[in-house]
C-alpha cells in the first residue's frame, strides 16, 4: 500500500508525487512533464542520487542542443 507524503504541481507543466511502500519498504517518487513519467525508487538517498543523475544527463543533453543550434545558426548566416 503507498502512502501520498507530498505532491507538487508547478506553473510550467512538472509534476512530481512523493510516496512511501508501507510492503516494499522503499519511497517513490513520480515526476510527470507532459506526456513523459520519470520513476525513481528506494530510500531517500536512492532517490536524490537517481534523480540527480537523470536531472544532469537532461540539462547536457539540453546544452548540446541549444550549442548545436546556435552553430547552425552561425553557419546559415
Amino acid at each position: 500500500m503507498r502512502e501520498l507524503i507530498e505532491e507538487f504541481n508547478s506553473g510550467k507543466g512538472l509534476k512530481a508525487v512523493l510516496e512511501y511502500d508501507t510492503e516494499k519498504d522503499i519511497y517513490i517518487m513520480t515526476v510527470y512533464k507532459g506526456d513523459e513519467k520519470i520513476v525513481f525508487s528506494g530510500n531517500m538517498v536512492e532517490i536524490q542520487k537517481q534523480a540527480e543523475r537523470f536531472f544532469v544527463k537532461s540539462l547536457k543533453s539540453l546544452k548540446n542542443k541549444m550549442e548545436i543550434a546556435l552553430l547552425e545558426d552561425l553557419y546559415n548566416r
